[in-house]
């Protein structure tokens, strides 16, 4: 087996020095064993001797290989471990007379060969990629038990991405990659996991072998570097997240209402519900690198946007043994709190709690819009020269909301989409921040801002306070097409504020952020109105979740005849 051909011996055998053969004979062993099983498949050895043949110019005799591997297999197991291919290379370098020199010199040559012929056959052969592979899985994985967790994957993907972005395609080592890699779903890369889907993502790379080898090796050595350095991770922390069946959206005057503080913190205390524990790398650097780490760990797709809190230590100078509720933040290096929040939950007297909510699905296709400059403003409004088609936030999104218009909402060049948002709550003591995002701007135009001042009371000396104002976004059909679009209303770096004002002891059990949409908007080019429309109507049209009408506000809920 394996044999191909070598002079015959003078009959002096000086007899083989074992530990030179038998390191001999392993190593051709290992260059015939493709996925390093420690046995030869047929499929193996097959797959290596026609290709030995095609390179020698002879001609393959598939039952005479196959002879071989069954005479080797001993045991009839259908595989080949190392102590059988052993002894049938030594009974078959016996029976042809070769000296120690000679089968040193045979398997060594022989051994060249199935590795060259390894190499041609792309990434998932070459024995060099799949050991620099292996070192790069025992290198992410720094606690040492054999599988690498999300948190060690994201820990070790900034480096590893320096390293690959000029050669490999950085999807090899991100997220998204991490969640497909895992077949069993346990949460966790064991081994072949991780080299199954290297060598997936390696065969659609046009890179030759010895270029990847060489990216590969550069990893290693980073990895090597960076693991000499003191590896520091957060004390053990508990991964909280809400546990109601559909969270609602609630402005900040009524958010903090049922939740538990300072002097009553029995108050909704099934709000949050403990998913996992972790512990987090000192070193991480942006709120995303947190994201995905905890994305990964609770299972979530990698498109999952959301927010994470933690309780900081009391503000100086206030009384009492409530923490700061704080909200983790920062989009680059250098920005935010992420550095020192890491830095403060790896002390043993910080709350070893996050909680993560306001989870919703990122945008795959449509691009977030800013909003139309002062020179663009007059321009667009001069072309609304038809109907206005009015969303509020209030009847949308506040509590349980509302239903939007049904898809597509029909429109006419010349008419204008509306999307009321709020600037502020309590007197302007709490700020929401409003998003937009589209497509097809040439279609709809981009948002333009139009401020609504609240109506002043008509009774003297009203005590009633003053409503906030709040901002209308305005998007004029320009022509005939498909646009969509939705607004994203938030206060959630509000939060810290209202737990301080209030005294909570933990962030709001309510999202503090929502979307108005999505809204796919057809606009047609005169000849018609949306259906819904009634004759008569006036101008502005406000959709009260069932129909369009004149007055802004939710349709009145029937309650069930009995």
């Amino acid at each position: 087996m394996a044999f191909r051909g070598g002079g015959q011996g003078d009959g002096k055998n000086a007899g083989p020095n074992q530990d030179e053969v038998d390191a001999a004979l392993q190593q051709l062993f290992k260059a015939y064993d493709l996925d390093e099983s420690g046995e030869l498949s047929r499929d193996e050895f097959l797959k290596i001797e026609m290709r030995l043949c095609f390179e020698a110019g002879e001609v393959f005799h598939e039952d005479a290989e196959m002879a071989k591997i069954t005479i080797a297999d001993t045991d009839n197991s259908g595989k080949v471990d190392y102590e059988e291919f052993r002894d049938r290379q030594l009974r078959t370098f016996s029976e042809n007379g070769l000296t120690k020199a000679q089968i040193i010199a045979h398997l060594q040559e022989h051994a060249k060969h199935v590795f060259q012929e390894r190499v041609k056959m792309g990434p998932r052969f070459h024995a060099g990629i799949r050991q620099a592979l292996k070192k790069i899985f025992h290198l992410y994985d720094t606690s040492g038990d054999g599988a690498l967790s999300p948190e060690e994957w994201i820990a070790a993907q900034k480096l590893v991405a320096m390293e690959i972005s000029d050669d490999i395609d950085e999807s090899w080592i991100d997220e998204a990659a991490f969640g497909a890699a895992d077949e069993n779903g346990d949460g966790f890369l064991q081994m072949h996991e991780f080299l199954e889907a290297s060598f997936s993502m390696f065969e659609g790379v046009k890179r030759r072998s010895d270029e990847l080898l060489a990216t590969l090796n550069r990893v290693v050595t980073v990895l090597e570097a960076k693991r000499n350095e003191d590896v520091k991770e957060t004390q053990l922390l508990s991964i909280l997240m809400q546990t109601a069946a559909k969270i609602t959206f609630q402005p900040p005057h009524d958010a903090w209402q049922d939740e538990p503080t300072e002097e009553d913190q029995d108050k909704n205390t099934t709000a949050w519900e403990e998913k996992l524990q972790i512990r987090l790398p000192l070193h991480l650097t942006t709120v995303e690198e947190v994201h995905a780490i905890l994305r990964l760990s609770l299972h979530l797709p990698a498109d999952t946007m959301m927010a994470a809190y933690f309780l900081g230590p009391s503000q100086a100078g206030e009384s009492g043994s409530s923490r700061a509720v704080s909200l983790l933040r920062g989009e680059r290096k250098g920005e935010g709190n992420i550095a020192s929040a890491m830095d403060y939950l790896s002390k043993v007297n910080a709350a070893p709690r996050l909680f993560v909510k306001n989870m919703r699905k990122k945008p795959a296709k449509l691009v977030r819009q800013q909003r139309a400059f002062l020179e663009e403003r007059e321009s667009l409004l001069a072309k609304r020269s038809g109907s206005c088609w009015g969303l509020d936030w209030e009847t949308q999104i506040v509590g349980e909301g509302s239903m939007c218009p049904p898809r597509p909402m029909v429109v006419q060049v010349g008419d204008a989409v509306v999307v009321e948002v709020p600037q502020s709550d309590e007197q302007g003591e709490y700020r929401y921040v409003s998003t937009v995002y589209m497509d097809k701007t040439d279609v709809l135009s981009k948002p333009v801002d139009e401020n609504i001042e609240p109506k002043k009371s008509k009774k003297k000396k009203s005590a009633a306070p003053v409503a906030d104002p709040l901002l209308q976004l305005t998007f004029v059909g320009l022509k005939e097409g498909k646009c969509t679009m939705f607004v994203e209303v938030s206060w959630e770096d509000q939060e810290e504020k209202l737990a301080s004002a209030h005294k909570l002891v933990a962030p709001v059990a309510e999202n503090t952020v929502a979307r108005i949409g999505p809204i796919e908007v057809d606009v047609q080019k005169g000849g018609g109105a949306p259906a819904s429309k009634d004759k008569g109507a006036a101008p502005f049209q406000w959709w009260n979740g069932e129909k369009w009408s004149a007055k802004k506000g939710p349709a009145k809920r029937k309650g069930k005849k009995k």
